[in-house]
């Protein structure tokens, strides 16, 4: 690799402990190089991807893939006293969302016994459908090595994310949730009146599915009467979706078919509501404003984030947390609310 695993690992703690300007920003130099170098090995992973999907006529609702933020960076690493950046496994990110549960376990049958050409699977895939984070959050997980003769990208990890369109929706509004509120609750931390409705909703989702609910709920003996009830009155008391149906943003890009930009730059203002698209072709342009726009950004006022889709009109699909798009996922929870009132269960 361009980097040691040395090297990279002393950057981390340099960004995350130092008080000395200079010899920070050094770091966050290094950081950004190292993780430029990941998108050419994403590149890679998607087209081995998309080889396979298509060999196996599989019917992927979209792809994407993204460069780990560099607060998301850092946050982690402050959260994992014990975990050293050059181990960190999704700096990045590749993402496949199927229609259904169905599609989903046959691909996953697939990619078990087939792996891209010029990637090793670096460990077992962790399925987080059959075993659930405590958040709520189902996926499967592959890690990638990359295998190269040019040294700089030799040895890099990527992770590739595949789940439904429901589990897609619920990852979304959780990420959406936690932008508005400013606080990290994908990884179960933040206001319990969140924590506990998106827990509702997972167990709720996976019922559909016809996978186990949440062990937390089950555990109880909660039944989807139960948890419908639960939801509901939880709803009421904080209301929950009324803050997310509330949420709007603009959008100053006009999405047109024949773009064929690579890479797209998203910056949300939360105060303005208003989100800017920035279309690049160029990978050394988009990382270059990338890292620029990453410097000058606060947490509590904005975000952004680098992504790629292959269709453009797929950005706000892939990515609607960047838009306050909880649509999708809101739509679902007024059909659980009205049938909860027509069951007479509150």
């Amino acid at each position: 690799m361009k980097y040691g695993r040395h090297q990279i690992d002393k950057a981390g703690e340099i960004a995350i402990s130092s008080r000395e300007d200079d010899i920070v920003k050094n770091a966050i130099a290094k950081i950004n190089d190292w993780r430029s170098l990941h998108l050419f090995v994403l590149d890679k992973l998607q087209t081995g991807i998309n080889e396979i999907i298509n060999n196996n006529r599989i019917n992927a609702t979209f792809t994407s893939r993204r460069l780990k933020r560099l607060t998301s960076i850092i946050y982690k690493l402050d959260l994992n006293p014990q975990m050293k950046l050059g181990g960190m496994q999704d700096i990045g990110g590749l993402r496949v969302v199927l229609p259904n549960i169905k599609t989903l376990d046959k691909l996953y049958t697939i990619l078990q016994a087939n792996v891209p050409e010029g990637f090793m699977l670096e460990k077992s895939p962790i399925n987080y459908i059959e075993f659930p984070k405590e958040s709520g959050y189902r996926s499967v997980h592959f890690v990638y090595k990359f295998v190269s003769d040019n040294n700089d990208y030799n040895g890099l990890r990527v992770e590739l994310q595949v789940r439904t369109k429901l589990q897609h929706f619920w990852a979304m509004a959780v990420e959406t949730a936690g932008l508005v509120t400013k606080t990290p609750l994908k990884s179960s931390q933040g206001a319990d009146e969140w924590l506990e409705f998106f827990k509702y909703v997972s167990s709720l989702f996976a019922i559909k599915e016809e996978r186990n609910i949440l062990p937390v709920h089950s555990n109880q003996g909660l039944t989807t009467r139960d948890l419908m009830k639960l939801l509901y009155v939880l709803d009421k008391k904080y209301n929950l979706c009324d803050t997310l149906k509330a949420l709007r943003v603009t959008n100053n890009f006009a999405i047109k078919e024949n773009y064929t930009n690579k890479y797209y730059i998203l910056n949300i203002n939360f105060k303005t509501k208003r989100v800017n698209v920035n279309p690049y072709n160029d990978e050394t342009s988009a990382m270059n404003d990338y890292s620029r726009l990453e410097r000058v950004s606060q947490d509590a006022k904005n975000a952004v984030v680098l992504v790629s889709v292959s269709k453009i009109k797929e950005l706000q699909e892939a990515y609607p947390s960047y838009f306050l798009d909880t649509s999708d996922f809101l739509r679902i929870l007024d059909r659980i609310i009205s049938n909860c009132e027509k069951m007479k269960l509150v």
